[in-house]
């Protein structure tokens, strides 16, 4: 008696076509990611939203001043927990300096309203710290009658509610001497482009231009308060 050779069952073959597009899709996943296409999306916090929960250095926006050789424009450093490039993209030129007068150095910055209340560093002009404010280098101080530009990381505890400024709030920077000088918020400019250079420029009276970040993106807009001496 002939015994009949068995036909391969569809639904076998079915699974196994199945089973090897699975694999195939796991094995183009993980070169994928292996090629450095996995990294996690930056998060979409922004004014108006509120803060976010911070758990780490990358949970919230970062910010950064414009780098240090005019006309340049510093790469954007990893979003892990580098900054981004803040408003401009060059400093100051050096022919233009502040007003004659008493320049005298802050150390610290207090927004009532806001919960602020940071000490400020003098800047680098690169990086902003962790848990301070810093003061961009050639702005100027109390005193000079001209920009002074005060800018700090989006974080909680730092200047993430700086998003929630407006007209008529008081900035207070304490001086070294013991002082302190008090400006009235003016302009709420929510979103500021990066390279707004003209934001880092001297004025002909004093203004403090105090800057945050907005989102991880390097050229997300800029969050930018002006304020002027109080009467």
């Amino acid at each position: 008696m002939t015994v009949p050779t068995p036909r391969p069952s569809r639904i076998g073959s079915r699974r196994a076509a199945i089973l090897a597009g699975v694999v195939f899709v796991a094995l183009a996943v993980a070169l994928w990611v292996g090629l450095g296409g996995g990294g996690s999306a930056a998060p979409s916090s922004s004014p108006g939203t509120g803060p976010t929960t911070s758990s780490g250095m990358g949970d919230l926006p970062l910010v950064t001043v414009p780098p240090t050789a005019a006309g340049a424009v510093t790469p954007a450093p990893a979003v892990s927990a580098g900054p981004t490039p803040a408003v401009g993209s060059a400093p100051p030129s050096a022919g233009a300096t502040p007003a004659a007068g008493e320049a005298i150095r802050a150390n610290r910055i207090r927004i009532a309203r806001l919960g602020v209340d940071l000490a400020i560093i003098e800047g680098d002009g690169i990086d902003a710290p962790i848990g301070k404010a810093a003061h961009y280098p050639g702005s100027a101080w109390p005193g000079e009658g001209s920009n002074i530009y005060i800018y700090g990381h989006a974080r909680e505890g730092m200047l993430i509610t700086l998003w929630q400024a407006r007209a008529g709030d008081t900035i207070a920077l304490d001086l070294v001497d013991g002082t302190s000088r008090t400006y009235v918020v003016t302009k709420v400019l929510p979103k500021v482009h990066w390279d707004a250079v003209k934001y880092l420029e001297p004025t002909k009276t004093e203004q403090l231009t105090v800057q945050t970040s907005t989102s991880y993106e390097p050229t997300a807009p800029r969050f930018v308060v002006i304020a002027v001496p109080a009467p």
